[in-house]
């Protein structure tokens, strides 16, 4: 027969005040105090006995299942409630199989003898009997919880994961974006910035700002003003932020921006962050921030100079800033000039400082560019550099770059880039200075092939143009004695049509 099982007063202190639930044992089995020896000799023990587990911390000792537990899950939704419990839940280890138990309304776990089996075998229990503990009591299992380094890791990077998730669906909310203010927006402002629609709301709410939000949105940015500059819709907050700051709190962002150089410099290489950077020199007005955010720049300015993107804040500080205050740049680029020169972007920079720069760094800036004036020259973007001295109309400076290209004008008239050099000296120097040049092309040895060449060509035509006196008349003297060349040739022809129009003019 069956016997009862025993009542709670016999079961162990610990069991006290537990709910027994009823029991469908199989008829062979007999219950009698057997059954009453093994579970006294039950090993049922605080887990710091002899096999201590690690518990997660009180904050995140969540317990686990069954009834009357609460998962406090520290993530809002619930929907990712599995993906943490796969995360802190753990196996119990290889050395022992050592289950934690945590009963209904007890927060100490507890720990069940995992060599409960052996001990019930030797106690006269039958071990072959699949004995369910919980069905003695409502003590519920959970798995062992570890807080190692890596899961805790795993942990924060679950939160952080699900704490974007409800940014997310906060930012999918546009009617309560719209309608919360700045100051409700607490905690957000970086994440919205950084998102499209997020990035426009803020912008509205930002067309005339109180000083309480400035601040608000200034304190939020902060530590992430590099971050933002550079990102794709957070750099259009942080225009807006430093058109509307105050001397002080510009000092705070470019301090921030400054304290590395390397910073600012990744900003300015940044499509987004140019932008940025040169809206923040445009609202400057103090000169120490000026000359912080110059000094920043410089170690990198022959990086920036020749970089799509960077190239646009140096020329900004080149044609907006003093000389004096560009000297550290100015330096730089002189020490790298002739790798400025020849650069797409490079050769815009180099121009800005020729034209806006003095006293002797402009001499020594100039001196760098003569002193590599052929191969700039010949450069398919140096050449531009040459062109825009000439233009300059300092007629100094044009005769010392005639000067030195003197000597090579014939050989540089056939070049595709420096024949464009050559052309620009005919037609923006001085009429003496172009008279040099054309007599220098008419006595050269290669003057005929000049009338047939693809470039030559058209230094001739612009020759004929300014020519005068003597220069005019070697000329006419030269394309004479090639006519029969020339008349074959497809560029000695348009030459020739240039004599013929012009001889039908002054007939």
């Amino acid at each position: 027969m069956y016997q009862t099982p025993p009542s709670p007063d016999v079961f162990p202190a610990r069991l006290n005040n537990l709910r027994q639930p009823s029991l469908n044992l199989p008829s062979s089995l007999d219950i009698d105090q057997t059954l009453y020896d093994s579970f006294s000799n039950l090993n049922l023990s605080e887990t710091n006995d002899h096999h201590p587990h690690v518990s997660l911390p009180e904050t995140l000792d969540y317990s686990y299942g069954g009834e009357g537990f609460n998962f406090i899950n520290p993530v809002v939704h619930t929907n990712s409630r599995r993906r943490l419990e796969d995360i802190v839940r753990a196996s119990n280890g290889v050395n022992y199989n050592q289950r934690v138990y945590s009963g209904v309304a007890h927060s100490t776990t507890r720990t069940v003898d995992p060599f409960l089996h052996q001990r019930a075998s030797s106690s006269g229990l039958d071990p072959r009997f699949d004995f369910d503990f919980d069905q003695w009591s409502n003590l519920l299992a959970k798995e062992r919880l570890f807080h190692t380094q890596q899961q805790l890791q795993h942990l924060n990077a679950a939160i952080s994961e699900e704490n974007n998730n409800i940014n997310i669906n906060i930012l999918q909310n546009h009617q309560y974006l719209r309608l919360a203010s700045l100051r409700h927006l607490r905690g957000m402002i970086c994440f919205l910035a950084k998102d499209q629609h997020g990035c426009r709301i803020l912008q509205s709410k930002f067309e005339a700002p109180t000083k309480e939000e400035v601040e608000l949105v200034l304190y939020e940015v902060a530590g992430s003003v590099a971050e933002l500059m550079k990102d794709q819709y957070g750099n259009y907050i942080m225009q807006k932020l430093v058109c509307v700051c105050n001397d002080v709190q510009k000092g705070l962002i470019v301090r921030e921006l400054t304290e590395r150089s390397v910073d600012i410099i990744l900003v300015c290489l940044s499509p987004y962050g140019t932008r940025a950077v040169q809206k923040l020199l445009e609202n400057l007005n103090s000169r120490v921030q000026i000359m912080t955010v110059i000094r920043a720049l410089h170690r990198g300015a022959a990086q920036l100079a020749n970089d799509p993107n960077g190239h646009h804040v140096l020329q900004y500080c080149l044609i907006h800033f003093d000389s004096d205050f560009n000297q550290p740049i100015l330096d730089q680029i002189a020490n790298n000039c002739f790798k400025v020169a020849t650069d797409r972007s490079g050769c815009c920079v180099l121009q800005a400082c020729v034209e806006h720069s003095r006293g002797e760094v402009r001499n020594r800036l100039l001196a760098e560019i003569m002193a590599n004036a052929i191969p700039i020259a010949e450069d398919p973007f140096g050449n531009y550099v040459l062109q825009h001295m000439v233009g300059l109309q300092s007629p100094e400076l044009t005769e010392v770059l005639v000067s030195q290209l003197q000597g090579n004008f014939a050989y540089l008239s056939q070049n595709k880039y420096a024949s464009n050099v050559v052309e620009k000296c005919l037609i923006e120097s001085e009429p003496d200075i172009a008279t040099k040049i054309i007599l220098e092309l008419v006595k050269s040895p290669n003057a005929p092939s000049l009338l047939v060449d693809p470039y030559g060509n058209f230094v001739i035509q612009s020759a004929l143009k300014v020519s005068r006196g003597i220069a005019k008349d070697c000329l006419r003297e030269l394309i004479l004695r090639n006519v029969n060349s020339m008349q074959s040739n497809l560029y000695g022809k348009k030459i020739l049509e240039k004599v013929e129009k012009k001889r039908n003019i002054y007939n």
